[in-house]
């Protein structure tokens, strides 16, 4: 349990303290969170709130680049954030914790719940992040698989594409409760892109499904169905949210029915 806390007063000051004992807070819904595993297990917290030059969205181009501490309220409200995100930060139901949680922190906890990594997955985002060894830009993605890896990394900045056509769709048995599947899926240069955060099942990048609508554009509901159901390299159960088989079926419907709308076909 956290005896300390921290107020950062740069992003360098954060870094520079993170140690194995200790986790950044952002907004706090996570780490504040009854039952958090971050937090129970820190003895130091390194809060943000302070830390400037972290909240500001720009657009830069053909990218909008979003500060890491940009709650999910600020993105909402945004003129400047693509129609795209502002659906994904609405997932969150409640405005309360939308006034609370920022776009870093909901990347940084890598939630199999998460509300916006799917899309952000599948637009391909880019993140700034400060190592103490200086800075580093690497895809959301990469950010995953090095963060699972181990490493200290501070999310300064999300960049993505202001102008792509994206779809998203969130399953949840109420607006607060966790999503059993949250997917997103974004139409670029190579075909769709899909990704999925299926609970207690993971993060997922469904690059086979992806291969399926690039090969065949006239693939049917019922064949993607039946391509996940068979999947051996899902690994999905039986809990609370619901059978394996259910999912499995979520999973499917979800993906053509997405597709079918970023194809401009009729679902």
């Amino acid at each position: 349990m956290a005896t300390q806390l921290l107020m950062a007063k740069s992003p360098e000051e954060a870094i520079g303290a993170k140690n194995a004992s200790a986790v950044f807070i952002a907004g706090g819904t996570e780490v504040n969170r009854l039952g958090s595993d971050a937090a129970a297990a820190a003895e130091t917290l390194i809060s943000l709130k302070k830390c400037t030059g972290l909240n500001d969205i720009k657009v830069e181009g053909d990218k909008v680049c979003i500060g890491a501490m940009c709650t999910f309220q600020q993105i909402v409200e945004s003129e400047k954030a693509p129609a795209y995100l502002k659906e994904a930060a609405l997932f969150m139901a409640s405005r309360t914790k939308r006034n609370m949680a920022t776009i870093g922190g909901n990347i940084a906890a890598l939630r199999d719940d998460s509300y916006m990594l799917p899309v952000l997955f599948a637009v391909n985002a880019e993140l700034e992040v400060l190592k103490t060894d200086g800075t580093e830009k690497m895809s959301a993605y990469s950010y995953m698989e090095a963060a699972e890896a181990g490493g200290d990394m501070l999310i300064t900045a999300v960049s993505i594409p202001k102008d792509i056509k994206v779809v998203s769709k969130r399953y949840a048995n109420t607006a607060q409760s966790h999503a059993v599947l949250t997917m997103g899926a974004a139409m670029t240069d190579e075909g769709i892109s899909l990704y999925g955060a299926v609970k207690n099942a993971g993060l997922l990048h469904f690059c086979d499904l992806e291969k399926a609508f690039r090969e065949n554009p006239e693939i049917s509901e019922d064949e993607i169905i039946e391509m996940v159901r068979v999947c051996t390299g899902l690994e999905t159960a039986d809990d609370m949210f619901g059978s394996d088989a259910y999912k499995r079926y979520l999973i499917g419907v979800t993906a053509f029915g997405l597709y079918s709308k970023l194809a401009g076909k009729e679902v």
